[in-house]
């Protein structure tokens, strides 16, 4: 790999690698998830396998243009841009590099058409699917639930224990540790909800410790990503429904606004640290509203009145 100039009084050479490892544990140190530690991770090596031998400043900068200048979707290449931006602050923080090389690059607009937004009459197909006399059926039937109730993320529902559900005030804490931006939150549940997982805590071993998930496999393990996609897909299959599990988040958010009109409630409620990534479903609803409106417009019917069928065909 190729080595940088650190700027100090005598420069030193860095190798960039190196400064991956650095940086991650940097951010290891300051809390962040094991999950998004991976992610730096991939994004961070991938541009940099992809640009080898890179000696000084000015063909890294090239380089990062070459490299989003590549065909990619606009979701992923912001996520691209979000990860490599952090990992060159860092590095500039650090002395390590003059400036930033993607600070000039700008975020693509993304298509609205990656919200997966799921008809409610889906999502009653799709919880009639899980068998309820079985332990792995009622905690994916609760887990669904959950979801669609909350909008939670998938990854921090398979990590909340026993001890965060409080059944009598009907919510569910995301601690901090736990949370995708560290920062704990506390979700009000749906009576319907609390019901369900009152039902699924009776049938828990009660042998299992606390530390145990509370969404836990049947031999009282963590479910992952994988695990939970692949049973939504079989549940799909049986239900004649297209659905993801984090579709499952992106209905919560557009039907929360559409109930409540309330932008900030939702940042809080998803766990955002800011409206940036809210303002997608507040876009997409907005663009709901205007396309409703216009198949409803009665001045629209109004001007259709008045026109004649022509004589001549």
């Amino acid at each position: 790999m190729g080595k940088l100039a650190r700027i100090r009084s005598k420069p030193v050479e860095v190798d960039l690698e190196e400064a991956v490892e650095e940086f991650l544990h940097s951010r290891r140190a300051d809390g962040v998830a094991e999950r998004t530690l991976d992610d730096y991770r991939y994004h961070v090596e991938a541009f940099l396998k992809a640009n080898p031998n890179i000696t000084t400043y000015e063909a890294l900068q090239k380089a990062v243009i070459r490299y989003f200048s590549q065909p990619c979707s606009p979701g992923y290449r912001n996520i691209r841009l979000r990860y490599l931006k952090a990992f060159f602050n860092w590095c500039v923080s650090q002395g390590y590099l003059p400036a930033n090389p993607v600070a000039g690059i700008r975020p693509a607009k993304e298509d609205l058409n990656r919200i997966r937004h799921v008809p409610l009459e889906a999502l009653k197909k799709l919880l009639n699917a899980p068998d309820r006399k079985t332990y792995a059926g009622l905690r994916d039937y609760c887990l669904l639930l959950v979801q669609i109730d909350t909008g939670a993320r998938p990854g921090e529902l398979f990590q909340v224990r026993p001890a965060d559900l409080n059944l009598e005030a009907r919510e569910l804490y995301i601690r901090p540790e736990i949370a995708k931006t560290r920062v704990g939150r506390t979700l009000v549940l749906s009576p319907l909800t609390a019901q369900a997982l009152a039902k699924f805590l009776k049938v828990r071993p009660q042998w299992w410790g606390g530390d145990v998930p509370l969404f836990a496999t049947e031999n009282g393990r963590p479910l992952d990503r994988g695990q939970w996609a692949a049973r939504v897909r079989e549940y799909c299959s049986q239900a004649g429904v297209k659905v993801t599990p984090y579709g499952l988040r992106h209905t919560f958010a557009i039907e929360f606004l559409k109930a409540s009109n309330d932008p900030f409630a939702l940042q809080r409620i998803l766990g955002h640290k800011d409206l940036t990534m809210t303002r997608r479903y507040i876009r997409y609803v907005q663009d709901d509203i205007r396309e409703a409106h216009e198949k409803a417009s009665h001045v629209a019917k109004l001007q259709q009145l008045g026109k004649r069928a022509n004589r001549k065909l």
